[in-house]
């Protein structure tokens, strides 16, 4: 029994010990990081926040000293500035106080359209869809794409969680979004687009293809293949994306496909003038790095969402017939 007690006993001194340690810690800074705090998060998915974030590597520690500090359920929505790795107490420090951004958390997706978006900003801020609309049109492209020239901002305006102010305007908001990404691509290795024969805005309209029209990550840079290879044929894209850009429903129809848009890739050749959709860092990346394969078309096939890719018409008539129900 002793022997037993003695056991459980260690078991408690290492695991507080463990706690001690992340707690009292002092850790290098790493990278900056802008972390968001959703209304009505609780300790728990703060917690799970800054791990994602790499801000802290325990959660346990952080939700035992959160409540030592009477922070538990009292961490306040908004915008922190924070870094990697900083550790549980250091974290804890930033969040005891009141946040550098407050207002609602608005998250954008990746392959959003500019109206989507717009439809989820009026929806949970003060600024109306009318506006945020006024706002993305006849203004400047970001700089990181070389000065091109569009009448919107569509596919610019970068996919992330916002903290939008009650006081904010639509053209704040606008720009501060613009800027985000210029801030998230400014890395990419932008001189691949001339070797790809496009524009860096162009790039950016290949992009929003892959985001809309790939189901899983790895498929991205087959996909942009594809869209390259049929591109170097003058092959029109025929892409179903592009044929239901602009009206609500999200699977095409024989009707949508013949319906005449200058986005209509079955329609028209080359690429559709603008991006269809905000792609994600990892589109756009894969429109820059397109995989090395001759496939020439593609078509759901598996029931993960995965493609499959071939260079052959018959082969693929073959595997559209293998296409899993309620895919297109």
């Amino acid at each position: 029994m002793k022997k037993v007690l003695a056991v459980a006993i260690a078991v408690i001194v290492l695991a507080v010990g463990a706690v001690g340690y992340a707690v009292l810690r002092d850790p290098p800074k790493g990278d900056p990081v802008s972390v968001v705090v959703p209304q009505g998060a609780t300790t728990v998915a703060v917690a799970d926040l800054l791990t994602t974030e790499g801000v802290i590597g325990d959660q346990l520690a952080f939700r035992i000293l959160s409540k030592l500090r009477g922070l538990d359920g009292k961490i306040e929505a908004g915008r922190y500035d924070m870094w990697k790795h900083m550790g549980v107490r250091a974290a804890l420090d930033v969040l005891a106080k009141p946040p550098v951004e407050k207002g609602v958390a608005v998250t954008i997706p990746p392959g959003f359209t500019l109206d989507q978006i717009a439809d989820r900003i009026a929806a949970h801020t003060k600024i109306t869809k009318a506006a945020f609309l006024a706002a993305a049109t006849n203004t400047s492209l970001p700089s990181v794409l070389g000065g091109a020239k569009a009448s919107t901002l569509e596919g610019v305006l970068f996919p992330e969680t916002y903290v939008i102010s009650d006081t904010e305007t639509a053209a704040a908001v606008v720009g501060r979004i613009e800027k985000e990404f210029d801030a998230k691509t400014a890395s990419l290795d932008w001189s691949q687009a001339t070797r790809l024969a496009i524009s860096r805005y162009q790039v950016v309209i290949v992009a929003s293809l892959i985001e809309r029209e790939a189901k899983v990550p790895e498929d991205r840079p087959k996909v942009a293949a594809v869209i390259y290879n049929r591109l170097r044929k003058h092959m029109r894209l025929q892409i179903d994306a592009t044929a239901i850009y602009g009206i609500p429903h999200k699977v095409p129809t024989l009707a949508d496909l013949r319906r005449p848009s200058p986005y209509n890739t079955y329609l028209i050749d080359g690429l559709p003038p603008t991006p269809i959709a905000s792609p994600g860092l990892s589109a756009i990346d894969a429109a820059v790095h397109p995989a090395s394969i001759d496939a020439l078309y593609y078509v759901v096939c598996e029931p993960s969402g995965q493609s499959c890719f071939t260079n052959s018409a018959t082969e693929f008539e073959k595997l559209k017939a293998r296409r899993p129900a309620g895919t297109h």
